[in-house]
């Protein structure tokens, strides 16, 4: 390798980008000791060292010799599996990895071409081989559910204009252009998007990051402003044709969103591979990766990870992260989990904003610096979003001026005057809020990672203007023709939001796969004063949903007992019916007593809204972040049975709680206590790394134009980064609840209560994966009653861990002084935290996946009614940020469109009224997923629900769509 880049220009010139040469040491060993050696880039030169020096960049470690040599002919795919299994670990600047790798796929690029061409080739086979069915019955079968549509028996209290509440009469057909930007969006493979990093790096190396060009320190609040005011300005205005929406996050169809300054070095290393590779390949243009290329050695050691390497020397907390097995911290990827007060954009517009900031400047006091740099920044933010929307004006005007269609020529002439009044000025019309709601988020989406940025409550932001212009309607046909323009503007609403995917690395494809950027819109539930919130605009919002089927927008539904309608909650199960996956379904009394202990204001916990996957925000008023970490909680108890040490890991990170194999536990208290000690070292790693990195953000990345929407902020004169916000929590979201419930019981029951076995006994089954205890396997399998069989044994065991992990986290407060919250639910975790662990005293065996959120496992029970029964009485004070219960239920084919719908229906109501907070149906078998993974080409757009968000089934790596094929399937 160091020939070939001293002695060859083409690959020299990669060493170099604008800033100069790309400096860094990488070192390579085994941990026995055999091998030690460094690779060194210095000066445009490449040198092999003999030994790795003490300032290397990073390090790969290798657990022996055989994974050492076994490295050299693996796929990029295959190495990530590699290293998600802790036989090669890495330490010091992923950065500098990424570059590293990428240095070797300019060598190696066309080798691992044809390594991966043959495995995608090999990953078919065994597919159809394992599910040979081809049953094109099956695909046909889920595309007709949208030609049967109920009609609506009443109209609620909120819903003035709707003849028919469910518009039954309309479907994606009646909207040409609207199915015509639905399937060439499916069509389009995303694309790699340089713009944002390109602006942002150019104003930076102008202008500087910690020191300003004169050479003085940067208040990071400015820095940030006066860059997002560059990008703004700078950035292509766009206007999608036959869109009624202005404005674009970038260039490209359908493109994937760069964030340098916080994870977008992870593709470093794929950028000569990334648009090859086996699962979600991205188009990347030559351009983009010479610009990347050139862009990434200047944001090396300007990431919240290295931020924190370098600051808080490489903390144990940050070592146990860099794993993936016991937690992983997304404050290192975004603090996006929130929702923004977006009517202040639509209802107020920027320039009140403006006048309003003003105020509280001209009231500060002398000396008051730091505040004043803090409003200033909010104007700049505001002035680049005026920016940015005058641009759009005048694009919009241009296309209209060269448009010879005249419906399209009144359309761009009249978004062209939306773009000249709206964000600055109150919005007047919904053609108006729309583009004003969408242009923000633009903006908000330029400054912060596009990962679970939710607008909210968006059906109670925009029904007043629904209203207005329907009162303004004189005949029927008016009112037809405006009914219709919405469920336009809204779908080209929805496809703008699709538009933008968030950067998935290809070890993210393994942890989180098919996770995109989970924007949540909340529709329902009640009003802060308490009166039913569903409108007009909910139903519409809910057609656009059973139109378009995307798997974002993330549709999120509330429900208020004794409030809202059965006619609206029967039209939640018949949109999940016929999208299969979606909405999330969320029950207000059990969210608003869940979350009562972070607020005293009962009109700000009945004005909550759902965020990312299915998390608690108080809307405009809260810095959130309610995906801040994750926790295995099994990792915790496998540490328990081991005395702290980790089998997988191969390391004893955790305090010594006692031996199994010396009698340490004389009761099951002892052991539980044992485990509760694991699970507060692991939380309070965790917790401890999320404030450093709330550190790093508050200085690397404060965020000016989302403080201006967020209460508190302004008045504070303090950025929500540093706690300016009413309310500032934190979330985080465990997961194997049921797993490590299950284990619990079968230590309790057999061990201790019924002495069947021995604890040793038992440990030695585990530890062997039960390949030579068979009747041990059968006995914790079939003795022990499960959570979700309807025992309160088991309800009283899970009520028990979820205590306390909340107490775990309780005990702890936030960077900005705020609480932590507790949610069950896991992404797409439940299945990579499953590899990544051994057997467990339930009788899991090792690598299989975790049951998802707080789903019970599926041999708990052949009766839905039991898993129904126990979710509902998990206690919701335990669970402020939220669960998820996913069903997978099958309707009968020769079962009525009303009698499959009542019977969600009465499922629901009944969970409901049981006291259950959340619960979500995949309306799909186990044959059409079956089909679905032999024959991806029938199931494009095939829509599953994984743990609070949506993905298209043939998007998911094998093993989640193992995971969701075995999941317990209930009939009707």
């Amino acid at each position: 390798m160091a020939s070939q880049f001293n002695l060859r220009p083409s690959l020299r010139k990669y060493l170099k980008s604008t800033d100069g040469w790309t400096n860094f040491t990488i070192g390579f060993k085994t941990e026995t000791g055999t091998v030690e050696q460094a690779v060194c880039f210095d000066k445009g030169r490449v040198n092999v060292l003999k030994e790795i020096p003490g300032n290397a960049d990073a390090t790969m470690r290798f657990i022996n010799d055989d994974v050492l040599k076994e490295t050299a002919t693996l796929t990029p795919n295959e190495m990530v599996n590699v290293i998600l299994k802790n036989k090669v670990i890495l330490d010091g600047n992923m950065a500098y990895l990424g570059a590293f790798n990428f240095f070797v796929s300019l060598l190696m690029g066309k080798r691992h071409q044809k390594m991966l061409d043959k495995a995608h080739q090999l990953d078919i086979k065994s597919r159809k081989e394992e599910y040979g069915i081809n049953n094109p019955a099956f695909a046909k079968e889920h595309a007709k559910r949208k030609n049967i549509r109920l009609k609506a028996d009443k109209r609620d209290p909120g819903v003035s204009f709707l003849n028919d509440p469910y518009l039954s009469g309309y479907s994606i057909d009646s909207f040409p252009r609207i199915k015509a930007l639905h399937e060439k969006h499916l069509a389009t493979t995303p694309e790699i998007s340089p713009e944002r990093p390109v602006l942002l790096t150019k104003w930076y190396r102008t202008n500087g990051f910690e020191k300003d060009a004169g050479g003085n320190p940067w208040c990071p609040e400015l820095r940030q402003a006066h860059a997002f005011k560059y990008l703004m300005e700078n950035k292509k205005p766009i206007v999608r044709p036959d869109s009624l929406v202005a404005g674009t996050t970038c260039p490209e169809e359908v493109g994937v969103l760069i964030y340098p300054d916080t994870t977008g070095t992870v593709i470093w290393g794929e950028l000569g591979s990334i648009d090859k590779r086996v699962l979600t390949p991205y188009t990347i243009s030559k351009r983009a990766v010479e610009d990347l290329h050139d862009i990434f050695p200047y944001w090396a050691k300007r990431t919240t990870r290295s931020w924190i390497h370098d600051h808080h020397d490489y903390p144990f907390c940050q070592k146990i992260d860099e794993r993936f097995v016991a937690s992983f911290n997304f404050k290192l990827v975004s603090i996006s989990h929130t929702v923004p007060g977006l009517p202040r954009f639509v209802n107020d517009g920027t320039h009140s904003m403006i006048d309003e900031i003003r105020k509280e400047i001209k009231a500060l006091g002398e000396g008051e610096t730091d505040k004043l740099n803090t409003l200033n920044s909010m104007i700049l933010c505001l002035e680049g979003l005026n920016a940015y929307a005058a641009n759009l004006a005048e694009e919009a005007g241009r296309l209209a001026a060269n448009e010879r269609d005249p419906k399209r020529k009144a359309e761009l002439s009249e978004l062209s005057r939306i773009c000249r009044h709206v964000p600055a000025n109150p919005s007047r019309s919904l053609d108006e809020a729309v583009n004003a709601a969408w242009i923000s988020w633009v903006g908000l989406l330029m400054e912060n990672t596009n990962v679970s940025l939710s607008p909210g409550r968006l059906d109670q932001l925009f029904q007043p203007f629904f209203e207005k212009e329907m009162a303004s309607c004189s005949t029927d046909q008016e009112k037809t023709d405006t009914i219709e323009h919405v469920i336009e503007l809204i779908a080209s609403y929805f496809l703008r939001n699709a538009e933008h995917h968030a950067l998935v690395p290809d070890v993210s494809n393994y942890l989180f796969g098919g996770s995109q950027s989970e924007t949540a819109i909340t529709v329902g539930g009640v009003t802060p004063d308490g009166k039913d919130a569903v409108n007009d605009m909910t139903y519409i919002f809910l057609k656009v949903t059973e139109m378009l089927s995307l798997n974002d927008p993330n549709m999120n539904a509330r429900f208020k007992l004794g409030v809202n309608s059965d006619t609206y909650l029967k039209r939640l199960c018949e949109v999940n019916f016929i999208t299969v996956a979606t909405p999330s379904m969320h029950n207000d009394d059990a969210v608003i007593e869940a979350f009562s202990q972070n607020s005293d204001s009962m009109e700000d916990l009945r004005d909550w809204a759902s965020t990312g996957c299915v998390e608690i925000t108080l809307s405009g008023k809260h810095m959130s972040h309610t995906g801040a970490t994750s926790v295995n909680m099994v990792a915790g108890l496998e540490m328990a049975l081991n005395n702290g040490y980790h089998p997988l890991m191969n390391w004893h990170l955790g305090p010594k709680t006692g031996r199994v194999e010396q009698g340490d536990f004389r009761t099951f208290d002892e052991f539980f206590d044992a485990f509760a000690a694991q699970q507060k070292f692991i939380i309070g790693h965790t917790t401890q790394l999320n404030n450093m990195s709330a550190e790093a953000y508050a200085y690397l990345r404060p965020t000016p134009l989302l403080s201006t929407t967020i209460e508190g902020a302004v008045q504070n004169a303090k950025d929500v980064t540093k706690g300016g916000a009413i309310y500032n929590t934190s979330g985080s979201f465990n997961i194997g609840l049921s797993d490590v419930v299950d284990s619990l019981m079968v230590i309790k029951k057999l061990v201790f209560d019924e002495k069947k076995i021995t604890f040793n006994e038992l440990k030695k089954a585990v530890d062997s994966n039960f390949q030579n205890d068979p009747v041990i396997h059968a006995m914790v399998r079939n003795r022990v009653p499960r959570f979700g069989s309807g025992s309160d044994e088991a309800v009283e065991m899970a009520n028990r861990v979820t205590s306390l992990i909340h107490a775990c986290y309780k005990s702890t407060k936030n960077y900005r002084g705020g609480d932590y919250t507790v949610g069950f639910w896991s992404v797409a975790q439940h299945v990579a935290y499953g590899t990544l662990s051994g057997a467990l005293p339930s009788g899991r065996l090792a690598g299989q996946a975790f049951s998802p959120g707080a789903t019970p496992h599926p041999s708990a029970s052949p009766n839905f009614l039991d898993n129904m029964r126990d979710v509902a009485r998990l206690t919701p004070h335990h669970m402020d940020n939220n669960i998820a219960f996913n069903v997978k239920l099958v309707p009968s084919a020769k079962d009525s469109r009303e009698k499959t719908v009542n019977t969600m229906y009465s499922y629901v109501k009944s969970y409901f009224e049981q006291g259950g907070m959340q619960i979500q149906f995949n309306m799909v078998d186990s044959n059409v997923l079956k089909d679905a993974m032999a024959n991806p080409e029938h199931y494009k757009n095939l829509l599953v629900r994984i743990s609070g968000y949506n993905a298209y089934f043939v998007n998911l790596n094998k093993e989640m769509q193992r995971e969701l094929i075995e999941r317990a399937e209930f009939g009707m």
